[in-house]
């Protein structure tokens, strides 16, 4: 009994496995649409916070894309903040381009991404609108190939699949690791296959309109994962939500092992609380530890088989989505890199089964149902989670 429970898990776990290469592969080779020639203005709103990882050319990328009009509104929560010298220094060697620049404001709910974002859409022009993080480089062709998928009317929003890339230290070549397979992998076939929604906030495409439909910002602030909440509630509106195939990259920098565990786990939890059950079975998608748990109980010429042969096909896995990708890296590095994150991820894995708090900007907080947050302890403005999303904005 217990050598064929392994056996069917550790099966089923590289037969999913195989699935998300595949459904990664179909969604990359689909290449830019062409679309019309219709190009609407856009307002790229750019929330800042400290100076990330290369951040001057990240956000170089964005005054030369192959686009042929919109404008960059950036924002900070603090004057004070580095980033926005960086910002202004970038956008005055592109005079070519409108760039804005929105400094504090008011907030609207506990998220603040979400805080910022509000203050930057106050000097938006446009009612296209792309939210994109700091730490993301563009190709010049992305906005291109994200409003061609806005263009039909069915579709409300239109997410970017995400490449990890500058990844320095162990912890960088985990977290770019993690990105490039099971997240990426996860984000095709769920919303590829499955045809779920799975929106990603570094980088969501949607119109000013069905922002206010949902609740604009101030609805959106009460969420850790605006980002997901976002996207449901504008598939809600009888709206598509796309993912595009051509990826942006998410520089990483240089990352600790335990920063890439937090950055893990806070992503676990808001997985835990969007699909119980489908977090309880990402446990199959991971086949490297329950294989090593077999061959523990069981020690054998067949457990043994059976982790090798795990390892070989995860090995597989994780170079054939990185070269989808066109991320290199040495040949050699795999085999420590996917065995110690997939100990991680299992270590991690049963966390958010206990545990639904989370630390954020030196507050801790309690997620509720589709990750709300509500404060561990209250203070002035705490009321924000209990208010509609219009007493929230007044």
């Amino acid at each position: 009994m217990v050598t064929w429970t392994f056996t069917s898990l550790i099966v089923v776990g590289l037969l999913l496995m195989l699935v998300m290469l595949a459904a990664q592969w179909r969604q990359l080779g689909r290449g830019q649409r062409p679309g019309s020639d219709h190009r609407p203005p856009v307002s790229v709103l750019k929330p800042l916070k400290g100076v990330d990882a290369d951040l001057e050319k990240n956000l170089e990328s964005f005054f030369v894309l192959e686009y042929p009009e919109y404008e960059i509104v950036f924002g900070v929560a603090d004057r004070q903040d580095p980033a926005l010298q960086v910002a202004r220094r970038v956008a005055a060697r592109h005079p070519e381009v409108t760039a804005r620049f929105a400094v504090g404001g008011p907030e609207v709910g506990f998220n603040p991404k979400v805080n910022n974002l509000a203050n930057i859409l106050r000097q938006a022009s446009h009612e296209i609108l792309l939210v994109s993080d700091s730490n993301v480089e563009a190709h010049p062709l992305t906005l291109g190939a994200m409003v061609s998928r806005l263009e039909n009317d069915n579709v409300g929003l239109v997410t970017s699949f995400i490449r990890g890339t500058g990844g320095i230290g162990l912890g960088g070549a985990l977290e770019s690791l993690q990105l490039n397979t099971f997240v990426m992998g996860g984000v095709a076939a769920v919303g590829g296959w499955l045809g779920q929604v799975c929106a990603v906030g570094k980088s969501m495409l949607f119109r000013r309109s069905d922002l206010d439909r949902i609740g604009g910002f101030a609805e959106l602030g009460r969420y850790l994962a605006e980002d997901q909440v976002c996207g449901e509630l504008i598939y809600g509106l009888g709206r598509e939500v796309l993912v595009c195939p051509r990826p942006v990259d998410n520089v990483l920098g240089r990352v600790s092992v335990g920063e890439f565990v937090g950055r893990h786990l806070r992503w676990a939890r808001i997985r835990r609380h969007f699909s119980l059950p489908g977090y309880t079975a990402e446990l199959l998608t991971n086949p490297i530890p329950i294989a090593i748990a077999f061959f523990a109980i069981e020690p054998g010429r067949f457990s043994a088989a059976l982790a090798a042969c795990a390892l070989i096909v995860s090995l597989g896995a994780a170079l054939a989505s990185e070269r989808l990708l066109g991320v290199r890296r040495q040949i050699f590095h795999y085999p420590f890199l996917v065995i110690l994150r997939s100990l991680l991820v299992a270590a991690v894995w049963p966390v958010p089964f206990v545990s639904d708090t989370v630390e954020w900007r030196g507050r801790e907080f309690h997620i509720g149902p589709r990750t709300l947050l509500r404060p561990e302890a209250p203070c002035l403005g705490d009321e924000l989670a209990d208010l509609s999303p219009d007493e929230a904005a007044a």
